[in-house]
């Protein structure tokens, strides 16, 4: 009971008591020139007592006779000294350069990055906390290879696309996460805080991800938060920013006069007569900027977080206080993020007994608007709307195009639409888990290296969902009859329960490990909504249900779900001589998203490394190389991510029917769709080729990989017949290959006084669609400009997800161009078309312009992607940049709604075709499209999106140590940071990364742009 006492209240006040003081001295050299260090910091560990070493690298300090020197030199790797008594203590320190037997995690353990056999990438926490961005996995974007980040849009909280080594599904292409042995999904991470995330390891090749079956075929990302350390003084620290936020960049739109005359043009260009006069030209001198009506300049942005570590000689503790905000630069007000978190992780080890827990609480407040729509509240509004209309009138009302004569339907005044939007989402998460771990060697001696762990761990999540529409009219499109309250509650409850047998022994030179464990998981949805309308206030504060009075209009509605896993599996590392490497794993999954046919699958992994740099051959080259590996796996890997009941007939209530004279109604049911038994997974089968190199004094780093992905039996709808009178099932079938090759390099080197390290990374992935076994023998999806639907399609030899549309020649100069253009049996190939129209491309020949000359017009996916960061410490200061690559992709332009008569233009269209040889690109405007100009799915909407962007540039210094001893504090730094300062590109539209699903990636409605941030902040440890 009284270590249980301790251990709890350690936790947080990390006791420990120093002995009799002595006085200690010594000289730190350089372990790589044996020269003596000037200005090395030596202090006594937990506290802010300390001093540093003269220009001899002699140093001298009074220290309780039991306490821990901590030696630190910039570029120089820290070093733990014990003092034990001692009066003398001489430290060499060695340069930070790569560690070959760096720990990293793997599934369910820890191995030596030297003998590591797979493709597994390494992301230090201090790598996190170098940007501000309010998710973790953002702050990847860049950081290793193979892996591509795309941000969905720039609004506070939004989610990104993570796709590792390419799109291997039609479906959900997104990884799996494992935080601290949980698993969880992308949009689940919120909670966490860069500052508390120890490290991030992506597992990228199957033989790595095996271990998590039916679940890692895309890829796994396993995050570690941070714990103490034993036998230190607690440490307190303060991390902290306050920054604001701009565009950084805006279209160039055309003005009120630009506008009218580009109006006036079109409508004559359709046989109408102009729709403003000389008058109405002369009168209108004032141009609305809807985009600065719509952004949110020098948005703040904040996080700040407090931090303690420590531990005694049994326990440690690791926790933590964050607040995170941030407002949107677009829509003020109605586009924000606000963060609370607390965090504690604690662990016990008494004897052969070591017990722990993990403890993440978060409550969560944000506010949206539609990001990349034709609809809605986004800038889409602003770009479209007309120049000539004020946000008000001058009676204070709101203005709209229709009392300007202008009828553009789904388009109006953005500014008051956004008045009238009030939504709100709160989280309330808790995620946290406990372990046990018994080493029967220290119970039995025979028994060394054999353990055992069993760990608990859950996520429980309260999402609440509020919206108030209160009465308005706007214009004819744009109004409501009554207001309306609505609110939807969310509760989701998933846990995971593992137990791992590990054995570690070594026979002579040869080393084993053997691990076997078994997972059980449950996933648990619950929803409850309702609505009512005639609210009694007006004002989204007290827009509840139980303050709405028409019970007529009083709706409810509700759902639930399940999802379970039952697991087994294996694994078994040997080497021989830290020299020879083979590892192979096998898990068996069961999943309730299959049918009874095959409920489980098997999903094996191999693969073997050679440290040739420890070979005898190589001796004569150890000074050369310090690690020389190549290693080869081969595995397979489970996608489960299909949804729920996929193989089984649902049974729908939707259907009414009237019955007997009265015509009473009823209800029905009936299935669905038709049931598939045998639906499995899909999955996906991973060869990968890798070379690890480190040279140089282990200075330089070096990894390459090349892989082959193949995935198969995608989820399709089968192809029936219309006379089965059911919804076709759902099937296994279609094919897709990714092979790619992906390159690391990192270097760290001291140079006197100035530490340098730096890192450049790239990737090439090509994907290729194997088969489809639908009827149309392709896959399509998402939407372009209005009527455009089916951009992006998948068919046999291309890509995944890519751009399909009409090719167009440029653009008819005159009619005889427009009669020349004919088929071979001399029709008209375009007869609807007029000089200044666009000339599409006839591909299959048949003498007409149909969706069947669409062709593949590029890709929203890069074919490189890539990030440089350099890193530089001189006496104190420190500066640090970062700059990410993507090159080779496309956007599809869909940012005008040419379907209406009356939206405004970018500026570009003032380089339209006016008259022969005016322009070979920009077609006549007209509102009588007879030539479907913009209506046609062509590459006339499809740009290079390619991109080069300085992510994060940071400028620090931190306070000397004489300084801070006379501070009582450990480390002050203070730093200014900018992000997204610098975007190269020549996409014009408001930013070239735009992320999303397979079918709904690079599709360009006016995204939500991300921000310019530049912020200043503090680093404080006590």
């Amino acid at each position: 009971m009284k270590r249980l006492l301790l251990f709890l209240f350690c936790s947080f006040f990390g006791i420990s008591l120093y002995a009799q003081e002595i006085s200690v001295s010594g000289i730190v050299s350089s372990k790589e020139d044996g020269q003596p260090l000037p200005g090395v910091s030596v202090v006594i560990q937990g506290t802010t007592t300390g001093t540093i070493t003269n220009f001899d690298g002699l140093y001298t300090l009074k220290v309780p006779a039991d306490a821990t020197l901590e030696i630190s030199y910039i570029g120089m790797k820290k070093q733990l000294v014990k003092v034990n008594g001692q009066t003398t203590l001489n430290v060499i320190l060695e340069s930070e350069a790569f560690d070959v037997d760096e720990v990293v995690v793997v599934g369910y353990g820890t191995q030596k990055k030297s003998l590591v056999t797979g493709a597994i990438s390494k992301v230090g926490g201090e790598e996190l906390t170098k940007t501000s961005d309010m998710r973790v996995t953002q702050a990847l974007q860049g950081k290793t290879a193979g892996v591509v980040i795309s941000n969905n849009s720039g609004q506070p909280g939004d989610q990104v696309s993570i796709r590792i080594r390419g799109i291997g599904t039609n479906g959900n292409a997104e990884p799996l996460y494992i935080v601290d042995g949980l698993p969880m999904s992308g949009a689940g991470i919120d909670f966490l805080n860069s500052n508390d995330v120890e490290s991030i390891e992506v597992l990228k090749d199957a033989a790595s991800s095996a271990i998590y079956g039916a679940r890692g075929a895309n890829g796994v990302i396993l995050i570690t938060t941070k714990s103490g350390r034993k036998d230190t003084k607690m440490e307190i620290s303060y991390d902290g920013y306050y920054g604001v936020q701009n565009p950084w960049r805006k279209l160039r739109l055309l003005n009120s006069q630009e506008y009218m005359m580009l109006t006036n043009e079109a409508a004559i260009n359709g046989g109408q007569g102009p729709k403003f006069s000389a008058a109405d030209m002369a009168n209108y001198k004032t141009t609305t900027d809807w985009q600065d009506e719509m952004f949110n300049y020098d948005a703040p942005k904040q996080n700040h977080a407090i931090s303690l570590n420590g531990g005694s000689d049994k326990i440690s503790y690791s926790s933590s206080i964050n607040y995170f905000q941030q407002d949107g630069i677009v829509a003020k007000g109605k586009s924000q993020f606000e963060k609370f978190g607390y965090r504690l992780n604690t662990v016990g080890e008494f004897g052969f007994l070591k017990v722990g827990s993990n403890l993440n609480m978060a409550y969560i407040t944000n506010k949206g608007i539609e990001t990349n729509t034709h609809f809605g509240t986004g800038l889409s509004q602003a770009v479209n709307m007309p120049p000539i209309v004020p946000v008000t009138n001058e009676d204070g009302s709101w203005a709209t195009p229709e009392q300007f004569g202008i009828g553009l339907q789904e388009i109006t005044n953005p500014v008051a639409l956004l008045s009238n939007l009030n939504s709100q989402t709160r989280t309330s998460k808790l995620v946290g888990g406990l372990f046990a771990e018994v080493d029967f060697g220290k119970i039995d001696p025979s028994l060394k290296g054999l353990t055992f762990k069993s760990t608990f761990s859950g996520e429980m999540a309260y999402v609440t969902n509020r919206n108030y529409t209160p009465f308005y009219y706007l214009d004819a499109m744009h109004f409501t009859i009554t207001d309306r309250a609505s609110k939807s509650v969310n509760q989701y409850t998933n846990w995971n329960f593992e137990n791992v047998l590990t054995y570690d022994k070594t026979i002579d030179e040869h080393h084993f490990t053997v691990m076997a464990g078994t997972t059980a998981l449950k996933n648990l949805w619950e929803n409850l909504s309702g609505e009512k309308s005639d609210v009694i206030f007006d004002d989204f504060e007290h827009a509840y249900i139980d303050n709405a009075t028409d019970p007529e209009s009083a709706n409810a509605g509700g759902g639930f779900s399940e999802h379970t896993v039952a697991s087994i599996f294996g694994r078994i590392n040997y080497d021989l001589k830290d020299r020879y490497m083979l590892t192979a794993t096998l898990r068996r999954d069961g999943s309730s998203r299959f049918g009874s046919e095959n409920k489980y699958g098997y999903f094996p992994s191999v693969a073997a490394g050679w440290v040739i740099s420890r070979e005898n051959f190589m001796s004569s080259l150890s000074n050369t190389f310090d690690l020389l590996k190549i290693r080869a796996s081969w595995g397979q890997n489970g996608n489960e991510e299909i949804g729920d009941f996929g193989y089984t007939s649902i049974i729908g209530n939707q259907n009414i029917y009237y019955f007997g004279v009265d015509k009473t109604q009823y209800n029905g049911t009936q299935p669905t769709r038709i049931a598939n038994p045998s639906l499995k997974w899909e999955t996906s089968e991973q060869t990968n080729v890798g070379i690890d190199l480190t040279t140089f004094g282990s200075s330089l780093r070096v990894t390459l990989d090349y892989y082959v992905k193949t995935t198969k039996d995608w989820l399709v709808t089968a192809p029936v017949p219309m006379l089965v009178g059911n919804s076709a099932p759902t099937i296994n079938g279609g094919e897709v290959r990714n092979s790619g090759f992906e390159a690391d390099f990192s270097y760290k080197k001291q140079f006197g006084k100035l530490y340098f390290s730096g890192s450049i990374n790239g990737a090439f992935n090509k994907n290729e669609v194997l088969d489809i076994q639908n009827a149309e023998k392709r896959l399509q999806g998402g939407d372009g400009g209005f009527g455009q639907a089916g951009v992006l399609f998948a068919e046999v030899g291309t890509p995944m997800g890519v751009f399909y549309g009409v090719k167009t020649d440029g653009i008819f100069q005159t009619v005889d161009e427009i009669n020349a253009y004919v088929s071979t049996a001399g029709g008209k190939i375009q007869p609807n078309a007029k000089p200044g129209d666009i000339k599409f491309i006839d591909a299959n020949g048949d003498g007409t312009i149909t969706d069947a000359d669409r062709v593949e017009m590029g890709s929203p996916y890069p074919d490189f992607t890539g990030g440089l960061s350099l890193n530089l410490e001189y006496e104190g200061f420190d500066f640090n940049m970062f700059v990410y690559a993507a090159l080779g992709q496309e956007v599809y332009d869909a940012t005008r709604r040419y379907d209406m008569n009356g939206t405004n233009y970018r500026a570009d269209w003032l380089n339209r075709w006016t008259g022969p040889g005016t322009s070979n690109y920009y077609p006549r405007v007209t509102f009588v499209d007879d030539n479907q100009n913009m209506k046609t799915v062509s590459d006339f909407f499809v740009h290079d999106a390619s991109f080069v962007r300085l992510r994060n540039i940071t400028l620090g210094y931190s306070l000397p140590k004489t300084v801070l001893n006379s501070l009582n504090i450990n480390k002050l730094r203070f730093f200014v940071s900018a992000e997204n300062l610098l975007t190269f590109t020549e996409y014009k539209g408001y930013d070239p990364e735009i992320g999303g699903g397979v079918f709904g990636n690079g599709i360009d409605h006016n995204i939500y742009p991300q921000a310019r941030t530049i912020l200043g902040g503090v680093n404080i440890t006590f």
